[in-house]
């Protein structure tokens, strides 16, 4: 066949605006670890004739994985505006009625080929006026919060940095702003860890240490074995090593749960 046999796809999407968070907790399927991951209902109105000029509107799946997850599940408040960069992603998802997965007469689970976009880059707007409204009402949010110099604005600091801080909890109905969802099923277990192998250290041998100081010095008649076997060697402070950072997960075609 002419032609390439790869593709491209890029998606930017500006101006949408929170409809409702899922949060589901890094865990295993049959042994191999699955990050954890905030799925979020996108609202997004393009202008155009529709609706009597009002525009065109439609829900877009996105799905933040890893640290993302968590950032966006406590930071993703209802109507909060947002701007991403995302890959569009194809997976295999559990056919759900009334809240419950089909069963075929054999046994099998019913599932079918889904599209969605996993989030790439991520920059938040503003929050929704109706939501600053409720929480100030429900005494969450002081009246104040964002008069600089005012007791409310310092309390709504803190409150910010805590939030900032929540670490999940699964015993706990939400995460942040985001409905929790523990996966289920056969081949369920625990997220295990991967620690990063710490750099090899490899002591130079005292040839190669007396070849450094004789480049060094540029008189090789001045370096003898003596200099590399002192009588009462000092205790000498160990090595520091800093580890290179963990690699950061791939992202991942969201699975069905």
């Amino acid at each position: 066949m002419a032609g390439s046999a790869r593709s491209m796809q890029s998606s930017d999407f500006f101006g949408l605006r929170v409809a409702s968070c899922n949060y589901f907790p890094a865990h295993s399927k049959n042994g191999v670890n699955i990050s954890a991951r905030c799925t979020i209902n996108a609202f997004m109105n393009i202008a155009s004739r529709a609706n009597n000029g009002e525009g065109q509107s439609t829900v877009v799946p996105l799905t933040a994985w890893g640290k993302l997850a968590d950032v966006c599940a406590k930071s993703m408040s209802p109507g909060k505006e947002f701007h991403c960069s995302a890959e569009l992603k194809g997976y295999e998802a559990r056919v759900f009625h009334n809240q419950a997965p089909v069963v075929m007469p054999d046994g099998v689970t019913l599932t079918t080929n889904k599209l969605g976009f996993s989030i790439t880059k991520l920059l938040f707007g503003e929050e929704s006026a109706k939501h600053i409204a409720n929480e100030i009402q429900s005494g969450i949010r002081p009246a104040d919060w964002n008069m600089a110099g005012s007791a409310g604005f310092a309390a709504w600091r803190e409150t910010l940095k805590k939030r900032n801080l929540l670490a999940f909890d699964p015993t706990q109905p939400v995460f942040g702003y985001s409905k929790v969802i523990l996966p289920q099923g056969p081949g369920i277990g625990a997220y295990t860890p991967q620690a990063a192998a710490a750099p090899a250290f490899v002591a130079p041998t005292p040839g190669a240490v007396e070849a450094a100081v004789v480049n060094a010095t540029g008189s090789p008649a001045v370096v003898g074995a003596a200099l590399f076997t002192p009588v009462a060697p000092a205790a000498e402070a160990a090595p520091v090593f800093t580890p290179a950072p963990a690699a950061q997960p791939v992202f991942a075609a969201p699975v069905g749960v």
